[in-house]
């Protein structure tokens, strides 16, 4: 499926910088997959980067530029927008930062709602955001559609990978390793994670947290305070990137996410990717998409879940799901479903505005 000739897509992110998370990795994969279906696609992090030859928009996130502007120009032009909330209508913020929510609320009533509603699409990544986003801001009324996200095929080779991550850390080549690869945040429970890995500790196992480490706030200067000396038991390895990432993903035993909050976890499809099971909380909003495809374990974000998440690990619940994790993620998690889906939606949108879709 391709789109008309005339069509040119830009989509607009707050941030081009890497280090912001996830938002951004996944706005330019998703670009580069429209690239590959041969539509011209670009991003920009430039408030003023619709020019008048564009002729479909996708803003990225809430409560920033992209959905002021995307509708500024959509009043002006009738140049039509697409809208990828991107988590932040989880009502756990609302739970979590209520004097925060109440100004948002505001917000809402002044400005965010109206984006909401005059955008052609507001696009999910999965059943389970779309169902939450309902429950946070009044009024609410959008267009919903789940089109998914995802990640690429993964890069590099398996062997040289691995290679050059047990280089790196050589004594983890002969330990059973568990996994943890994202942010250093209170939302992503790294305190449960690591009370209940050391409290039940076995010998012969390693926790590897892979995340940044080089501008610790309280939260984790406090976690490696209460580390310090057990080397053995857990090892913090710092960012990794490129064939080091990886080979971390590759050789782990099995990937954990102990979050309280996670809109989609692009690390989840990375792992799955390359067959590597994943234990992960309900609050992970793939979790669904994990239990019907038989690619790992979940349970609750609490002291008694993440208790029940590595007893089923060490018990190698997850033992055989290799297939199934690969078969998930082609199936489900792979960048190039949703491109497909959200081009039907810009082919749609063409259509109504005059233009021959493909």
């Amino acid at each position: 499926m391709i789109l008309d000739v005339l069509t040119k897509v830009v989509h607009l992110t707050h941030s081009k910088d890497l280090r912001t998370g996830g938002v951004i990795e996944a706005v330019l994969r998703l670009n580069d997959c429209l690239q590959e279906e041969g539509i011209e696609s670009s991003v920009t992090d430039d408030p003023r980067g619709i020019a008048p030859s564009v002729t479909q928009v996708i803003c990225h996130g809430l409560w920033q530029w992209p959905g002021v502007v995307a509708r500024k120009n959509y009043l002006a032009r009738g140049t039509p927008y697409f809208l990828f909330p991107h988590g932040m209508l989880d009502p756990w913020f609302k739970r979590t930062y209520p004097i925060k929510h109440f100004k948002k609320q505001t917000y809402w009533w002044w400005r965010q709602g109206r984006i909401l509603q005059d955008a052609k699409a507001v696009c999910f990544t999965t059943e389970e955001e779309r169902r939450l986003a309902q429950k946070t801001f009044r009024p609410y009324k959008a267009n919903e559609v789940v089109t998914g996200l995802g990640v690429s095929d993964p890069s590099g080779k398996d062997e040289k990978q691995r290679k050059e991550f047990f280089e790196k850390f050589p004594k983890l080549k002969d330990r059973k390793r568990l996994l943890y690869l994202g942010r250093m945040h209170p939302k992503k429970g790294l305190d449960l994670l690591i009370r209940s890995f050391l409290t039940n500790y076995f010998e012969g196992e390693t926790l590897v947290l892979v995340g940044p480490l080089d501008e610790p706030d309280r939260y984790l200067t406090k976690l490696l305070d209460e580390t310090k000396g057990m080397d053995e038991k857990i090892v913090w390895t710092g960012m990794l990137s490129g064939d080091l990432k990886w080979g971390a993903l590759r050789s782990a035993d099995a990937l954990v996410l102990p979050s309280h909050q996670e809109n989609y976890g692009m690390v989840v499809a990375e792992s799955l990717s390359v067959g590597t099971p994943v234990f992960l909380t309900d609050k992970v909003n793939l979790w669904r998409e994990v239990t019907e495809a038989g690619a790992g374990v979940v349970a609750e974000d609490d002291e008694s879940g993440i208790d029940r998440l590595l007893k089923d690990w060490r018990t190698n619940q997850h033992a055989g799901m290799r297939e199934a994790c690969i078969t998930c993620f082609e199936e489900k998690l792979h960048m190039r479903n949703c491109a497909k889906r959200l081009i039907q939606l810009l082919n749609d949108s063409n259509e109504r505005v005059g233009l021959k879709g493909g």
